[in-house]
């Protein structure tokens, strides 16, 4: 069995993601399915897909389903984050934390409701939270998929969702490419790093370097010399800081940024693939890297991804 597992921050499109994934798998004649395991993805947020927050708990229940056809919904069929703030009184990242938490303890009847529905032939796209602590701080998704993996002798790919409109900050771009490593390390598993979003791109203003730089992520350190550029011209827009103080502040820390970006560029993992959702050309070209990832385009018969 196939599938692949779909993570990223907050606000990235996994969503969107998979249900376009989905729609255009089935057009090859791949018995795709969604996974939902984002105790947070309760049909949609109130606020535009920027997740649940304590003001909008009482109102994601009034939302609609969720895009895609899922074969198992965690927030239907096990817990759900707004439950869990209305019992616990845990603020968002904390219940989620709850949530997945609550997953692992109980990973194995999860396996047995899932098994009822499963096919041989089913091809899983699995929806995961985007909070940073579940990949930095805890070990739950690791777990989940691990049991998973041996339960269904999965051949999974990872694909990380990166906004494109982190390339228009060299800040931003930064945090996400250590995050992107952190993330591939702990899962271990074959990633495909996508920016999506691409086709967004124009109307988030200038990009400091040309869109190849950040597909390739060769030579990080180019990005320093923005960083300051950038937060001097927040600080005499917002006046929350001298320019003179910025200034200093990125002096003193030029060498740290230098040696966060040599981090990412010594371990070697991460390069970007355009994604714009809309354009079944884009979609092909990540379906046929996903599927070199995991296997599946040397299985017998198989469809190629593009």
């Amino acid at each position: 069995m196939y599938g692949q597992v779909v993570v990223g921050p907050p606000g990235s499109g996994k969503t969107t993601f998979c249900d376009g994934m989905q729609q255009y798998l089935r057009l090859l004649g791949r018995d795709a399915w969604v996974l939902n395991l984002d105790p947070a993805n309760e049909g949609g947020s109130v606020n535009g897909g920027t997740g649940t927050t304590e003001e909008n708990v009482d109102e994601i229940e009034s939302k609609s389903q969720l895009p895609y056809e899922t074969i198992f919904d965690v927030c239907e069929e096990v817990v759900n984050l707004s439950s869990v703030m209305k019992k616990t009184g845990l603020g968002p990242n904390g219940g989620l934390i709850y949530c997945m938490e609550y997953m692992e303890a109980h990973v194995g009847d999860i396996i047995l409701k899932i098994n009822e529905k499963l096919k041989e032939k089913t091809y899983l796209l699995i929806d995961l939270p985007g909070q940073v602590e579940l990949y930095t701080h805890s070990t739950c998704v690791q777990q989940l998929l691990s049991k998973m993996i041996k339960a269904w002798d999965l051949r999974l790919s990872a694909v990380q969702l990166i906004d494109a409109h982190y390339c228009t900050d060299a800040s931003k771009f930064l945090s996400a490419a250590m995050l992107g490593t952190t993330t591939m390390l702990r899962l271990e598993l074959p990633t495909v790093n996508v920016l999506s979003k691409v086709d967004l791109l124009s109307r988030y203003g200038d990009l400091p370097l040309q869109l190849e730089f950040f597909t390739e992520c060769h030579d990080l350190e180019r990005l320093v010399p923005f960083l300051e550029h950038q937060a001097m011209n927040h600080s005499k827009h917002d006046n929350e800081y001298s320019s003179s103080g910025t200034s200093i502040f990125f002096q003193k820390y030029a060498k740290l940024h230098n040696a966060l970006a040599e981090v990412v560029e010594d371990f070697g993992l991460l390069s970007f693939l355009p994604l714009n959702i809309t354009d079944a050309g884009s979609v092909g070209r990540v379906l046929a890297k996903i599927d070199k990832c995991n296997g599946y385009v040397f299985m017998e018969g198989s469809v190629p991804g593009d």
